[in-house]
Order: structure tokens, then sequence, then C-alpha cells
């Protein structure tokens, strides 16, 4: 304030009062912006790509279509690629490119770190998924990368397959009434709800032998789980204001319980890891108790590197759980209400099921599943039209380097969501239906190089094992066991708006006709 008031002093020796500042004031900030604008416009590096000048800008392009347009920003993308070509400015230091030979220099290419102001947003940045810095984000992920090896998950194939168990039984239709038909009497459910309970019961007891009863609990709207999926739209909201990050994460949790029951739902899951952190870290030795090895064997003994914090080990928790909750639930909806929507696709492949598993009773081992072709290639077709990650993750290139056929300059974000790739007509043709029999041609190798729910390279998702295994078995026995119908859903509920991951306009439902061999 003493500089301010120096300085108004002065004026005001020479007979001029602060009043007649503000005019110069106002004409100081609207020359600064004019200035900003030409260069944005004229002279900035990327002045000589093509993109609605809007967005050449501002930032707020983006945030427009995030927020205001209700996650609407792919289905801008698409739009604007068709209008600018392959390369599209989408922000006044961002390109966006949609040629599928860029996806691979962006996320293969080692140089290139996450952009902080993106992952930032989800307030885990010493978890392997949120850290921007390369190296930190390579020990963070070497500490638990063994956890989810082919070895590890099949060691643990027993967790899933009691989940899924589980979950059957839940959908076991009444028989309190046997003269009335099934069909009228078992409820509706919501299908990313009910694969959702699965996935976040999956993780929780996979990573840290922790039983939350998630598809038990009524409608399969757990509190956490509900928590996690209303976040989506709280963690754009973030991105683009960041300045309500301290403020949403310190509301008073009475407040947050009454005005916001998903949230604080987020919130008594999350105390819940911190209680087992605090324990892991108090007796080291309780991990000895465990029913398998979990997530903590891992990270309270890194081969390298210091000891990991409380708070880390949160947010490698958090990680985890919202990583390993959302995209395979999202698949199996996507799978199901494709299957139930064919009736071709669905005999076959409960004959294929049926086939190689005639007793329902028995069990069906992983390994069993995964040689199964018309299964594996609805999987991967679910996995294409589902895309795993929806929005385009940032990336910032470190020095010039050439993408999809262009000179990026240095420190350029560059992006390209999945959509561009899985939507690809050359690679996918009809690329929007739902075909399995595109997986039986003789370009399948071709084919699976384009297909990436899990992103490629050094930051891909670690989780993909256990992924898999979780579709395998969760569509395996869910298709085997159960007969299922759709209920009052249509193309237009699987449409999608583009938060982070995809969230469908409309509520996929279905409903268990019969279950069989629920054990």
């Amino acid at each position: 304030m003493a500089l301010y008031d120096t300085i108004f002093d002065y004026f005001a020796t020479q007979g001029i009062h602060s009043s007649d500042l503000l005019p110069v004031g106002g004409a100081a900030i609207l020359a600064a912006l004019v200035y900003r604008a030409i260069s944005r416009l004229y002279f900035h590096p990327l002045a000589h790509f093509p993109g609605p000048k809007l967005a050449a800008l501002t930032g707020f392009y983006q945030t427009y279509y995030d927020l205001v347009k209700d996650g609407e920003t792919v289905n801008q993308l698409e739009i604007l690629h068709k209008r600018y070509g392959p390369v599209v400015r989408i922000g006044p230091n961002n390109l966006h490119f949609s040629d599928k030979r860029a996806f691979d220099a962006i996320y293969r290419d080692l140089r290139f770190p996450k952009h902080a102001w993106f992952y930032n947003a989800f307030s885990i940045p010493e978890s392997s998924f949120g850290s921007s810095d390369i190296s930190a984000a390579k020990h963070n992920a070497a500490l638990v990368r063994p956890f989810f090896s082919r070895k590890s998950v099949l060691a643990l194939e027993s967790v899933i397959q009691d989940v899924v168990d589980r979950f059957l039984t839940v959908l076991t239709p009444s028989k309190t009434n046997s003269k009335t038909n099934a069909s009228q009497t078992q409820i509706p459910f919501d299908l990313h709800r009910a694969y959702s309970s699965i996935t976040m019961e999956v993780i929780t007891t996979y990573c840290f032998a922790q039983r939350f009863d998630t598809v038990e609990y009524p409608n399969f709207a757990y509190p956490a789980l509900v928590g996690f999926h209303e976040g989506l739209s709280t963690v754009t909201l973030m991105r683009h204001f960041p300045f309500l990050q301290p403020i949403l994460f310190n509301l008073p949790s009475w407040f947050t319980k009454r005005v916001a029951p998903g949230p604080y739902g987020r919130v008594v899951f999350i105390k819940a890891l911190d209680d087992q952190i605090k324990q892991v870290l108090k007796d080291p030795t309780s991990l000895d108790g465990a029913e398998h090895e979990i997530v903590y064997h891992h990270l309270l003994n890194p081969k390298a590197g210091p000891k990991l914090t409380p708070v880390a080990l949160r947010h490698h928790a958090m990680s985890l759980v919202v990583g390993g909750t959302e995209t395979v639930a999202n698949t199996c909806v996507v799978a199901t209400y494709n299957i139930l929507a064919n009736p071709n696709i669905r005999d076959r492949l409960r004959r294929e099921l049926g086939e190689a598993w005639p007793e329902v009773d028995s069990s069906m081992p992983l390994e069993r599943l995964e040689k199964l072709p018309y299964l594996t290639a609805v999987i991967k077709e679910a996995l294409r039209l589902s895309h795993g990650v929806i929005y385009p993750a940032p990336r910032i290139a470190t020095e010039a380097t050439e993408i999809g056929g262009v000179i990026v300059p240095k420190d350029t974000v560059i992006s390209m969501g999945h959509t561009f790739v899985h939507l690809n007509e050359e690679s996918f043709p009809d690329p929007t239906n739902f075909d399995p029999e595109r997986w039986f041609g003789e370009n399948t190798k071709e084919l699976e190089n384009d297909l990436v729910p899990f992103s490629k390279g050094p930051r891909a998702c670690l989780g993909i094992n256990l992924a898999w295994a979780e579709l395998y078995l969760i569509l395996g026995n869910v298709f085997r066991k159960v007969e299922l119908e759709l209920v009052d859903t249509t193309e237009k509920d699987m449409e999608y708006r583009a938060f982070f991951t995809p969230r469908f306009c409309g509520t996929p439902q279905a409903r268990a006709l019969s279950v069989q061999g629920t054990r």
C-alpha cells in the first residue's frame, strides 16, 4: 500500500488527483488487452495454425464448452476438425490433433510431461496419475506396477470372482410369488451404478483388502460411489477455476452432508482410507494379517527414494479407487446395452459361453475365458466405444518436434482425444456401429494398435491387466448366468457428455429375468 500511496502523492503534487487517474487506468488496461489480443492472433508461435479466433484469444473458449455447454468439448472438437483440418488451435497455446498418427507421437514420447493445469484439478499430485513431473511419475509408477502385473492379477483372481458372485446373488429375481412372472416383479436397475458397484468393490478389496459391500447397497447407490461420479463435474469446475479447490475441499463436514450428500459420501470413504493408512503407518506389522498382499506392501517399502508421506499414500489410494471404478464400469455398460439391443450378438455370445461352460455351477477360470474369441471381440468393441478417458489428456512439448506432419513449437500444450482414434473411419469402417465381427479380419493387429482406451506409452494405465480381468469375469459371468432385458433404454440414453470419462446422458437400465449358478 505504501507504494500506491507514494504514487498517488506524487501525482497530487503535480495537481493530478486519483479520480483523474481512473480513465488513464482504464485506458491502460484496455491497451494491454488489445496488445495481448494482437500478439496472440498475429505474433504468437501458434498464430499460423487454424482454429477459431476466440480460442486463440482466451482459454475461456474451452471453459465455455466444458461448463456452460456441460461437457460438450469433445463434440465441439469434432466440429472444429471438420472445419479446419487435422490440427486445430483450441487455446492461446493449445493444439489438438485428429490424425491417428499423432496419437503415438504425443503419448509415447518420453519427453512430454503431463500438463499440471489439467491434472492438478484431481488434487492427487503425489500419485502416479496426478504427477506432472516425469521423474516423480516414473518413480510413483514403479512402486505399484508389480502389484498390477498379470502374475499378481491371476493370483488374486478369486477377489474379482467373489465380488461378481455376490452381485449375481443380488440380481436373483424375487421368488416370493411363484405365480407372478419374474419380469414383472424384478425392479429395473441402473446399469452404470450396478457395474460401478462391482468395480469399486473389486478395487478396494484388491488394493486394500477392505470390503465396503457396495454391491449389496440398496439400488447400488453406495454414497461414495455416487460422490465420485458426481465429482467429475466438480473436477472440471476446479480445472478452470483452481482458486475454488481449497474452498470446496475445506467445507465443514456438517455443511457438506446437508447440501451435498454425494460429495459427503466421498468424504466418509476417504476417511476410511485414511484410517487404514494411519494404522499401517503406526504398526507396519498389521500388514501381516491382511487377507492377501495389498498395495501398501509395495508403497511402504520403496526400493529407491524416500518413504511416502501419509498424504502421498492417500493420493495413491484415491487414484487407484477412482481410476479402477469408472472406466471399467462404463465399458460394461456399453457392452451390455449393445449385446441386449442386438439379438444376433446376444445369441452368439451366449452360445459361445454355453459351449465352453456347459456346467454353469462349475468355475470358469480367467485364462479359459480369455481364449473365447467372440467374448474377446465383444470386449474389444466395448472398449473402443466406451473410450476409457474421453477428454483429451494434455501434454507439453518440451522442445520443438514434428507431430502429425507439422512442427510444433517448444512449450506448446498438445493433445488428442481417444474418440479421434476409435472413431477413425479408415481403421474402423462404420465406426459408431458396435460390430464384434470387425475383430476377426486380417487386419486385427492394426486394429489393436488403434485400440487405446488405456492410452499408450510411459503414462499408460497401470491397471490394464486388472481391467481386462474384470471385463472377462464380469461380462463372462453375467451373460452365462443371467438373462437380462433392457428397460426404457435407447441409443439416446447412451449418448455421453465428456468430462474426464464419459457421462451417459440418460440412465441405461435393465432387469434380470433369471439368474443361474450364483453359488
